[in-house]
């Protein structure tokens, strides 16, 4: 029987595993997968009946499209190895892939599920954009021909300052950049902080897309408190922070069309309000205009005054109503209490009598009073020519009062109560001005 060490037992018995259990595909679910500090995966592999460890170092997983994540179902290239310092073997992973793609479709319906129970794709927690943002924060890949599209199409919407976060956008440590440029942007002193953010990338593969499904770059969209625009892939692509995001643009260039303004239709939408404007005080300068020439015309001043006579005239006679029946009064109380004293007694039916006599010829003259007032405003220019009325005005705003001076101008305006109609008096027939 031969002797042998403990290492160089376990130097053949690992050449043995290396040498019988390479070029391996093994297909099992992935388990207690841990990240460790220098990049490397470790991991188990199990189905229904057993468990193997595997590792899969740095430069190999970052490689890889797909990140792994527990319950993730993969198909693992490689070979079995020992470790010999604790006399274990294990399984060390070449390369990976998932099983089919069903099985991330699966992966992904649950993690959608599982992050919209929790509230981080309400239409309540959207956050409206501004609407002209000063500074545009946007975290996507520093070369390519995304940036610069994007770059460009704002600057010719509308120039806007821009704060660009490079990051990869693809590969396992692409999630983990994303996720720490949307936290890092907004840990921004406020001065500098952008108005708005785009997380962009061009299209690509399935797999290709899948940072931009990860649960911590969905979550960092869902906490921002910068308004996010997702633009993702192309239009039919979609992923899950499209739901967490506060718009979602079919492309980047869309999402540089959402981020701001065309200035062209700004200045365009001024200049209409500002015509607008100038029309409405036009037209009421022309309104303020006819009230004026109207009330000259129509002589109000005339109207008003023989109304204001008429209603002096009235006070006048009411005072001097009072003071007669005043001075009757008073005659009449005399003479009872000097002929007979017997009818003291019915004084006081007298002054009622007396005051309800007052009190007729006051309602009278009130009557009078609110009579006059009436004809005043029934007589007014506004409702003279509400009626069917219009006067006629020269251009030097002269009122043509005959035929004979209407004839005398190549054109005169009629002005009725909304208005005035700019009339030639040649083009009509010659028998209105006639006699």
């Amino acid at each position: 029987m031969e002797e042998y060490t403990v290492s160089r037992l376990s130097a053949l018995i690992k050449r043995s595993f290396e040498q019988n259990f390479s070029g391996i595909i093994l297909k099992a679910e992935v388990s207690a997968l841990k990240v460790h500090s220098s990049g490397h995966l470790y991991f188990t592999l199990k189905d229904a009946d057993a468990v193997i460890d595997a590792v899969c170092w740095k430069g190999i997983a970052q490689k890889q499209k797909v990140r792994l994540e527990d319950g993730m179902e993969v198909r693992c290239f490689g070979r079995v190895t020992t470790y010999q310092l604790h006399s274990k073997y294990q399984f060390t992973v070449d390369k990976f892939e998932l099983a089919g793609t069903g099985e991330l479709l699966r992966l992904l319906e649950e993690r959608k599920k599982k992050l919209a129970a929790e509230g981080l794709f309400d239409q309540s927690r959207k956050k409206p954009l501004p609407k002209i943002p000063k500074l545009i924060g946007i975290i996507t890949s520093p070369t390519g021909a995304v940036i610069k599209d994007m770059l460009h199409r704002i600057g010719q919407r509308f120039p806007r300052e821009i704060l660009l976060w490079p990051t990869l956008v693809q590969g396992p440590e692409a999630a983990s950049q994303i996720a720490d440029a949307i936290g890092g942007m907004n840990s921004l002193p406020i001065d500098k902080r952008p108005d708005l953010l785009i997380v962009a990338r061009g299209g690509g593969s399935f797999e290709d897309l899948m940072p931009f499904n990860d649960e911590s770059v969905v979550r960092a969209v869902a906490k921002s408190q910068i308004p996010i625009i997702s633009a993702v892939g192309h239009e039919t692509d979609t992923t899950l922070i499209d739901y967490a995001a506060d718009l979602r643009a079919p492309t980047p260039t869309a999402a540089a069309e959402f981020a701001v303004p065309e200035i062209m239709a700004l200045r365009a939408g001024v200049a209409e309000v500002f015509s607008r404007l100038t029309f409405l005080i036009s037209n009421n300068l022309d309104k303020k205009k006819i009230f004026l020439q109207s009330n000259r015309i129509l002589n109000i001043e005339s109207i008003v005054s023989e109304r204001i006579q008429r209603i002096d005239y009235i006070f006048d006679r009411i005072i001097a109503a009072r003071n007669n029946i005043y001075w009757k009064s008073s005659v009449s109380l005399e003479k009872i209490k000097l002929l007979k004293p017997v009818v003291q007694k019915n004084i006081d039916e007298i002054f009622q009598k007396l005051s309800f006599l007052f009190a007729a010829q006051f309602e009278s003259a009130k009557n009078l009073l609110m009579l006059a007032s009436s004809g005043i405003e029934s007589n007014s220019y506004a409702n003279i020519l509400k009626k069917g009325f219009a006067f006629v005005e020269s251009n030097d705003s002269l009122p043509i009062a005959s035929v004979k001076e209407a004839e005398k101008y190549s054109n005169f305006d009629l002005v009725f109560c909304d208005g005035r109609l700019q009339v030639c008096p040649k083009t009509l027939q010659k028998n209105l001005f006639t006699d």
